[in-house]
């Protein structure tokens, strides 16, 4: 059975290792370019912020450039195609095409014929996903590094272990579709929306409770700030700068007491005719402090372990139900 598994999905998987070996060639070759340019900031001693900065922009051109936009959008995808291709035919083909009715009366029961195919497909995900991720990770390390932003929300779900959890996930997600769907065309569709929808719910509201938050509130800096700006009716927009190195989840300014602030604008101060600096000075005087709720870097492997771990839990539900229902349900 384990033979004959293999002998189905030996196609994509030999599609599949071509796509890596080519873009692991690719990850090498970009890899030295981004070496050499790197070598300026080992050396840097001292403030190097424009030494990094000329690094990370020429990092991000040409050929390194094109590589560094072609792995993101590659682990992003990845997990879908997997899901669509891999998970969502396993069953709901055997189903539509009826040759589950031979497959389920051989001398190979049900469970063990699920569980081989699980085997076989499943554990080529994990090691597709986990080659690519560690590849990427291990080439962008250097721009990560510079750049300080690994555990922002868009780069973050392309690095460390967290790609083979969502791989994992989007084929037991497609297998699970495909076996109540049984139509497989409709039953790509309806994975593609549903594995969509549940990793845009990560980064934007799960993610950040997986591990607790830092929160701080400290004075508000004039001299390093997003924006000011005062709206019709005298509405005061303030954001002061961020954290570097960090997932800055919430940055609002308070008064003294703890409230959000708005303004109202001092109009002689923050008027039309007043100058930038007394717009300034009297925002100084209100004593404003900065509401932070934000991720430091150290938090990126808590975190991964974590997701991951979420993951990894949702695809043995996903299986052990699919065990469930082939046993008592699929007829």
């Amino acid at each position: 059975m384990t033979w004959f598994t293999w002998r189905q999905f030996r196609a994509q998987a030999v599609v599949t290792a071509a796509v890596l070996a080519a873009f692991g060639i690719l990850l090498l070759i970009s890899g030295r370019t981004i070496a050499d340019l790197y070598a300026d900031v080992a050396a840097c001693e001292g403030d190097c912020t424009s030494t990094i900065e000329s690094f990370l922009t020429a990092a991000r051109r040409g050929l390194p450039g094109q590589v560094y936009a072609g792995a993101l959008a590659l682990l992003y995808v990845l997990p879908a195609l997997i899901g669509i291709f891999w998970g969502a035919p396993l069953i709901a083909r055997e189903l539509e095409t009826g040759t589950h009715r031979l497959a389920w009366n051989q001398s190979v029961t049900r469970t063990r014929w699920l569980a081989i195919k699980l085997a076989v497909v499943g554990g080529t995900t994990a090691v597709a996903a986990g080659l690519l991720a560690w590849g990427v990770s291990a080439w962008a390390q250097d721009i990560d590094g510079a750049a300080g932003d690994r555990i922002t929300p868009l780069v973050y779900g392309a690095r460390g272990i967290v790609p083979i959890g969502y791989a994992l996930f989007a084929f037991a997600l497609g297998v699970t579709v495909g076996m109540l769907i049984r139509r497989t065309v409709p039953a790509m569709a309806a994975t593609l929306a549903v594995y969509v929808a549940v990793a845009a719910s990560m980064p934007l509201w799960l993610r950040t409770h997986l591990v607790p938050a830092l929160h701080e509130t400290p004075a508000l800096d004039l001299s390093d700030m997003q924006e000011i700006g005062i709206r019709p009716g005298g509405e005061v927009s303030v954001v002061g700068g961020g954290v570097p190195n960090a997932w800055v989840v919430s940055n609002k300014t308070i008064t003294p007491s703890g409230e959000f602030f708005d303004g109202p604008a001092d109009a002689t101060t923050c008027g039309r005719e007043a100058s930038p600096q007394a717009c300034e000075a009297w925002l100084d005087s209100l004593g404003l402090r900065q509401d932070l709720v934000y991720h430091p870097d150290s938090h990126f492997w808590s975190l991964q372990l974590v997701e991951t771990g979420v993951f990894v839990g949702l695809t043995a539900l996903l299986a052990g139900f699919c065990f469930w229902w082939i046993r008592r349900r699929v007829s």
